[in-house]
């Protein structure tokens, strides 16, 4: 049962320090350290994926604070569970939990609820949005790369034989961007 500490700061401009010396307080001695942005999902930084792939169970992650594992509740919260489902425990000192204790679990299980509520304010405030801008008449996405004139153009090129793959060349867009035109599935708002 190895304990592992893991200190993360965002820019070379910042220092660890303060993270380095809680996690010695802690008595933890192997700590790994990053310099990378807490928006990087977790799994994704390299110097903490390998650290995670050392873990085993029983082991113990401690960290100074939750926010060096990630800005990201979500993607945070799901490496917590995670390691919590492979038997790794993970200490939080600023706020003195632990992920495999009763208490530590009533910890990850509040989290958890909070961060689906955020999600679900998220997606509502966004439904919202989008239903704001199709009442007022404004298309959705972005705007269409070809005129209504050369859309014309494309359906004719194609009727005449000429491959996707060749209009797509002349005008400068992608042949998926051509076949739609030539299904008739682009719009025609622009001039």
């Amino acid at each position: 049962m190895a304990r592992y500490g893991y200190a993360r700061v965002s820019t070379d401009a910042q220092v660890n320090d303060p993270q380095i010396f809680a996690l010695q307080s802690e008595g933890v001695e192997t700590i790994v350290t990053e310099v990378i942005s807490g928006s990087v999902p977790a799994r994704v930084r390299p110097q903490l994926s390998e650290l995670l792939g050392k873990l085993k169970r029983g082991d113990s992650l401690v960290i100074a604070r939750l926010d060096r594992l990630g800005r990201d509740t979500v993607d945070v919260l799901n490496l917590l569970r995670i390691l919590d489902e492979e038997g790794i425990r993970v200490r939080i000192l600023n706020i003195g939990a632990e992920t495999g204790t009763p208490n530590g679990r009533m910890f990850l299980t509040i989290l958890m609820a909070i961060a689906e509520f955020e999600r679900e304010l998220i997606r509502e405030r966004t439904r919202a949005g989008l239903a704001a801008i199709r009442a007022s008449g404004k298309k959705l996405g972005r705007p269409d790369c070809l005129t209504k004139r050369q859309q014309s153009h494309i359906r004719d090129l194609s009727e005449n034989g000429m491959s996707l793959r060749e209009i797509a060349a002349i005008f400068k867009v992608s042949k998926s961007t051509v076949h739609r035109v030539v299904r008739g599935q682009c719009f025609q708002n622009m001039i």
